[in-house]
């Protein structure tokens, strides 16, 4: 497995596609690998003409770990500041994430690449497109949201599925089943998953090394960013935003919301579609994606 050491952070990397066609990096949400990505989907956006690249974010999978500061708060405390509009204390911030990603493209030697994030991937992509804008040629935000509380507060359930920690984090089965809990807290009410289907998309992340404190860290990143409207708002970076109806963690407001700030950026809404990425939507926004980076390019 590739390994990037950079100054700040080790990231785990993989690479797919030729790397003479336009290089398009995914970024996984809170908590998940870079394995968690379904690869049909990256087969998908490789047979369309892309090159691809994802990695482990800090914190999770084969990629650096952070000790936790006893003086940080606790992810409940931290949320209710985070509604309250209140100051958060974490180990790092979402720009701490970004700048690792930018990190990764010098070591690749990639001058500016197509960013695609999932709920905190996209706003690790929103973040870097703000702050290394030349570094982004396009950016497409899926299932994300501005880090405003009154529009990407979802029901108590599915915030109440981020506090959720395996029984026995080392053990691939007990950590399958939760990775399976959380799932079908999250995932639209209205898609049934054949059960074959469901443990396809999640028996690969069971066999990758999980902590949970290590996502309780990247959970305080995005508190501790807080509301990101105004950076949103001065975005140029040709941008795609993509929500599925039935979100319970960031409703469909949240990604209207992020649609609505960045100037000139388009909303594709997806049916059947709640904090995942349902399979009967792969060639769906797979087409979406590359049709958007093409255009970029052109």
């Amino acid at each position: 497995m590739p390994v990037a050491k950079l100054k700040n952070v080790t990231l785990s990397y993989h690479e797919y596609g030729d790397k003479h066609l336009p290089t398009v990096v995914l970024i996984m949400g809170l908590g998940m690998s870079e394995h968690s990505w379904p690869k049909e989907l990256l087969r998908l956006l490789v047979k369309k003409g892309l090159r691809v690249i994802t990695f482990d974010n800090r914190d999770v999978g084969h990629s650096q770990y952070f000790p936790t500061d006893k003086n940080f708060q606790s992810v409940p405390i931290a949320i209710g500041r985070a509604l309250l509009r209140l100051p958060v204390k974490a180990p790092y911030k979402l720009e701490n994430m970004a700048l690792d990603l930018v990190e990764l493209l010098d070591y690749l030697k990639i001058d500016s690449a197509h960013l695609v994030g999932v709920s905190m991937g996209g706003m690790i992509a929103q973040v870097t497109a703000t702050i290394r804008p030349s570094r982004v040629k396009s950016l497409t935000s899926i299932m994300s949201a501005s880090g405003n509380p009154r529009t990407g507060t979802g029901k108590v359930k599915a915030i109440y599925s981020l506090f959720m920690h395996p029984e026995q984090p080392d053990n691939p089965e007990k950590l399958f089943e939760h990775f399976c809990r959380v799932f079908n807290t999250l995932k639209s009410p209205k898609y049934g998953y054949p059960r074959e289907e469901q443990e396809k998309l999640l028996r690969d992340s069971s066999q990758i090394p999980f902590d949970s404190k290590g996502a309780e860290r990247q959970l305080l990143a995005i508190l501790a960013s807080g509301d990101r409207s105004a950076q949103l708002s001065r975005l140029s970076t040709p941008t795609l935003v993509i929500h599925g109806e039935d979100d319970p963690l960031l409703p469909l407001s949240a990604g209207k919301e992020v649609a609505d700030l960045i100037p000139n950026a388009k909303l594709k809404v997806m049916p059947l579609m709640g904090h995942d990425l349902p399979p009967i939507h792969y060639e769906e926004i797979s087409s979406a994606i590359a049709k958007h980076v093409w255009d970029a390019e052109n």
